[in-house]
């Protein structure tokens, strides 16, 4: 099937590219550039227009635990996960890691074979490209949401168990590198082909070194769940900041971090050491005002999800609007929040070489916005799976 684009301005790796045109072929990018400089076509089955838009490489969230009114970690099955990929999709998110967190270990196994399969499935929504394990190897002192009980030391042999329950499909792991045997962990999930990053942790500044070493290379939720940084004491925020090895995903709703914390973040890290993720619960997508985690009530508010003693338990945010955010709020230029939203994580999980950047021989992953960022369609894989409210 060919497709073209057109009528938009293409944010591509090499610059912003006015009244452009876009030609897909059986799920593939084959050409973006001008519109006078579109090859001849006998013919397209699909002809999408812009209308003055914005088109730009799809969204990848590197976290999301619920959305669409479906939680995975409470719905460990195959339709949860269906339906958050057919939620996020709305919002311009073409891929997605599906994020297990801190549960009793049977439900761990049985989250992680749901998304397996689930990824196996051509879906009429986002990619599924694997699991966010986040968790159960974190420090207690550092749980935030994650029920204490369910923690567990990091374990080599506890690892292996979801590697073979996820059917090799767990792409990214978030651990507290100070707990005892964390970093030979780190190691062995480098083995596995595993991305590690650092989070719900109170690691300092030689123990974040240490888990370089050890194969980190990011850290989760930027400034949430991690110690801060003082003169003497640059704690696992400081090391990140600090160091180049790091980079760091970030929760850009602006009550998660601060705006100015944003700016920080994007002045310390620059922008290609940085990766936008949502940390999504159920109620995104839906007008829910409450759900249910580890049997207690979750409340929404102030475009966030509260525990009853006002821990953060995680967002509603959308992949689109933490675009406009750092745009917004931080006052970002459009081209850099997108490469945050697309290919700087499709980097971290080892997708660049197939989707992340608006280019000839990328994977057909595209998102069409209006000239405020807001969806208007987004395809997967060549196909449209979301058009102005209706897929």
């Amino acid at each position: 099937m060919r497709s073209l684009i057109r009528g938009g301005d293409a944010y591509t790796p090499d610059g912003l590219i006015h009244d452009a045109v876009v030609l897909v072929e059986d799920g593939n990018i084959v050409f973006v550039g001008p519109r006078t400089q579109v090859p001849s076509l006998a013919s397209v089955d699909v002809e999408i227009d812009a209308h003055g838009g914005v088109i730009a490489a799809g969204f990848i969230d590197l976290q999301i635990n619920g959305a669409g009114g479906r939680f995975l970690t409470e719905e460990p099955t195959v339709d949860a996960v269906l339906g958050m990929a057919r939620t996020v999709s709305r919002y311009g998110c073409t891929a997605f890691l599906p994020t297990v967190i801190t549960s009793a270990f049977k439900t761990m196994l049985t989250a992680v074979r749901a998304v397996h399969d689930a990824s196996q499935q051509v879906t009429d929504g986002a990619h599924v490209l694997g699991v966010h394990l986040e968790g159960p190897f974190i420090n207690p002192e550092a749980a935030g949401a994650h029920d204490a009980a369910y923690i567990r030391p990091p374990s080599v042999d506890d690892l292996d168990a979801l590697w073979e329950a996820s059917g090799g499909s767990i792409k990214l792991l978030t651990l507290a590198p100070e707990m005892p045997g964390a970093l030979d962990l780190s190691r062995a999930a480098k083995r596995y082909g595993i991305a590690v990053a650092v989070g719900h942790t109170r690691a300092d500044y030689p123990q974040m070194m240490e888990a370089v070493d050890a194969g980190a290379g990011l850290a989760t939720h930027l400034f949430n769940a991690m110690g801060g940084l003082t003169a003497r004491d640059p704690g696992a925020t400081g090391a990140v900041l600090a160091s180049s090895e790091f980079k760091a995903s970030l929760i850009a709703d602006g009550y998660h971090v601060h705006p100015a914390m944003m700016d920080l973040a994007v002045r310390t890290k620059g922008v290609d050491g940085l990766v936008l993720v949502t940390d999504a619960m159920p109620p995104m997508g839906t007008d829910l005002t409450e759900f249910t985690l580890y049997g207690q009530s979750i409340t929404v508010r102030d475009g966030a999800c509260f525990m009853a003693d006002g821990t953060l338990a995680g967002s509603m945010l959308t992949m689109d609007r933490a675009v406009r955010n750092m745009r917004d709020l931080v006052d970002l230029s459009v081209q850099d929040a997108l490469v945050m939203a697309s290919a700087n994580p499709a980097k971290v999980v080892g997708e660049s070489e197939y989707r992340g950047a608006l280019a000839d021989g990328k994977a057909a992953d595209i998102v069409v916005m209006d000239s405020d960022l807001k969806v208007t369609t987004t395809i997967v894989d060549g196909n449209i799976v979301y058009q102005d409210g209706a897929a």
